[in-house]
């Protein structure tokens, strides 16, 4: 069988798609050096004005997050302390009730009885310092002078008198102890309310402080991870540029062979 071999016109044209392509690809591979030499140092450059701004952003929050510590620390022992202090004055007027009540039940109850007691007492002595000086008066004709300015029964009965307004100033007192006695259970109530809420606001700071802490562990990490990056990245950047370039020379260098080879099918059509 006969074998059909390329005439002249499709050697030329042969020729010429191979020496075209082989410029092409020249030209292709010269831009892509220059296009990856600079893309290369554009990235380079970027990357670092991206790794800047997190590391800022990063040593930020992370003072941020240190003065927050700090605060909270604070704000921790000052309420630790407030809560102490809150708690030492519930049980101090806790400590006042068996004191008031004993007070109360002294001038509401053993005052008044013991007043009501002398009284009578006083009533029943007066009874008989008005027999007694009945008595005595006569015995004045047998050379015994008694005749008092005021009788013994008048000033015992004046005695008497002046007792009068004690009862109702000790019920009056008797009320306001009652009273003051009532605030006092509510004020340590009141008083022990606020110190458990204090307790609990201290132990919430506390967990805050833990997480904060574990937010400057991870703000940590991170900045270990970009100065990672920092001193790596020139490296990978590089690289990668050089292998691009690499490729890209290669291609370069087996263009002249397309374009001799073109140039001999090119001639090759014009004999």
């Amino acid at each position: 069988m006969k074998q059909l071999r390329p005439g002249p016109r499709q050697r030329r044209i042969a020729g010429a798609l191979l020496m075209a392509s082989a410029a092409l690809g020249l030209l292709i591979s010269v831009v892509g050096i220059i296009g990856v030499s600079y893309a290369g140092a554009a990235l380079q450059s970027g990357l670092r004005q991206q790794l800047d701004t997190l590391e800022r952003t990063l040593d930020t929050t992370s003072e941020g997050l240190t003065i927050a510590e700090a605060s909270l620390v604070e704000a921790e022992r000052i309420v630790g302390n407030l809560s102490a202090v809150v708690s030492g004055a519930s049980q101090a007027v806790s400590d006042t009730r068996p004191g008031l009540a004993a007070l109360e039940s002294l001038s509401g109850t053993r005052l008044p009885a013991t007043i009501a007691s002398t009284r009578q007492a006083l009533n029943s002595a007066s009874e008989t310092a008005r027999t007694v000086d009945a008595a005595l008066r006569p015995l004045s004709v047998f050379g015994v002078p008694y005749n008092p300015e005021v009788p013994l029964n008048v000033a015992i009965d004046r005695v008497a008198e002046s007792l009068d307004d004690v009862p109702p100033a000790l019920a009056e007192i008797a009320a306001g102890i009652g009273t003051t006695r009532s605030n006092a259970d509510r004020i340590a109530g009141d008083l022990a309310e606020v110190a458990g809420g204090l307790e609990t606001l201290s132990g919430s700071i506390g967990k805050a402080r833990g997480v904060v802490r574990q937010y400057q562990e991870v703000v940590g990490d991170l900045q270990s991870e970009v100065a990672r990056a920092r001193a790596a990245a020139p490296f990978w950047i590089g690289a990668f540029r050089w292998g691009m370039v690499l490729v890209l020379i290669w291609l370069a260098l087996a263009q002249p062979g397309l374009l001799v080879q073109g140039w001999d099918l090119f001639e090759q059509g014009h004999q």
